[in-house]
């Protein structure tokens, strides 16, 4: 599914709401009634040499937190208003390039000289030396996943431990949808669950239209490494499901994720590293609240999903979660 993480606080909201008002004076300006974007968002997820984009599928402008964190103030406005030209291109043109009609829409809204440029080079400072250190330890490129996955699932959990205090003194959260679906199967709700007491992210569930979607909040780390951990463990399941039933074997989905979870959970939990993943989740609840839903209530469902139990099913999945090597490297994945 396309993701894209995002970050909030109190500083990076005031810039989306600020760029959000530059966006509608330009329309204002060109008599445009309908907006060019439906969100404007920051986003962690941008490698050095990409400020911001423009998505055309979701009308969304996603602007780099390294950008706003140390740019200039009309650095920081002129790669905005070079992603809005693309909203204006695409929306009177059809097009998504730097051509000619890009370079008509940057004249209309008022893009410097230099701006206006396929590949924007600026100077912008990277995090700090603590985040890096630990974003490199989660990123996966060179992971503890080497040996069997209960093994490297726990060392993961204790680098989460670790690395979990002093992530938040500049009050900022990192969010981003882990599944979307019309509705989540009990399978996928113990996924779900393993993949939140695992990584220490607080998960809340939304329903927007009739499209369910698990939205995971907590530092860049850990929402980092729950979806890599989620989509490496989906995708092991369907293509083991699939290899079992290619042999006639009749499996059901929701049995076999249980005989699988119930498989690691034995034997990555209870260790010391638990009650500090607990308290980052709880640090993760408290900090969701303040900065995303200062007016908001949670409530936690009790979950009525019921399965009938396939004892074969549930035997195949449990012997798979024993078994399941988690790779040396499942490498990075595009998260725009």
């Amino acid at each position: 599914m396309e993701r894209t993480i995002t970050v909030r606080s109190s500083a990076l909201d005031r810039w989306a709401r600020k760029l959000r008002a530059l966006e509608m004076e330009k329309e204002k300006e060109l008599g445009i009634q309908d907006p060019l974007v439906s969100a404007i968002l920051i986003s962690p997820a941008l490698d050095q040499n990409r400020l911001g984009y423009f998505r055309y599928t979701s009308r969304l402008i996603v602007i780099s937190e390294e950008l706003v964190e140390s740019g200039r103030e009309d650095d920081i406005i002129n790669v905005f208003l070079h992603e809005l030209s693309h909203a204006l291109d695409y929306r009177l043109f059809g097009a998504l390039e730097h051509g000619a009609t890009f370079h008509t829409c940057c004249r209309m809204l008022g893009v410097e000289e230099g701006f206006d440029k396929s590949t924007i080079r600026l100077s912008v400072k990277k995090g700090n030396a603590k985040r890096e250190k630990i974003r490199k330890l989660m990123a996966l490129s060179a992971s503890p996943f080497e040996n069997e996955s209960a093994i490297a699932i726990q060392k993961a959990k204790e680098m989460m431990a670790e690395g979990g205090a002093g992530l938040y003194d500049d009050e900022r959260i990192y969010t981003a949808a882990l599944y979307s679906a019309g509705r989540f199967s009990y399978g996928i709700k113990m996924l779900l669950n393993y993949i939140e007491k695992t990584s220490g992210v607080f998960l809340i569930t939304s329903n927007e239209g009739g499209t369910k979607k698990a939205l995971v909040y907590g530092s860049l780390e850990e929402v980092e490494f729950s979806i890599y951990l989620f989509d490496y463990l989906e995708s092991s399941v369907k293509a083991e499901i699939q290899a079992l039933r290619s042999k006639g074997d009749k499996v059901s989905r929701d049995n076999f994720i249980m005989g699988m979870i119930e498989a690691l959970s034995s034997k990555t939990e209870g260790s010391s590293a638990d009650k500090a993943i607990i308290a980052i989740q709880s640090r993760n609840m408290d900090a969701a609240k303040r900065i995303v839903y200062p007016e908001s209530r949670f409530s936690r469902r009790v979950s009525h999903s019921y399965i009938s139990f396939d004892k074969d099913s549930y035997g195949h999945g449990k012997g798979f979660g024993d078994n399941l090597s988690v790779p040396a490297s499942i490498g990075r994945k595009a998260l725009t």
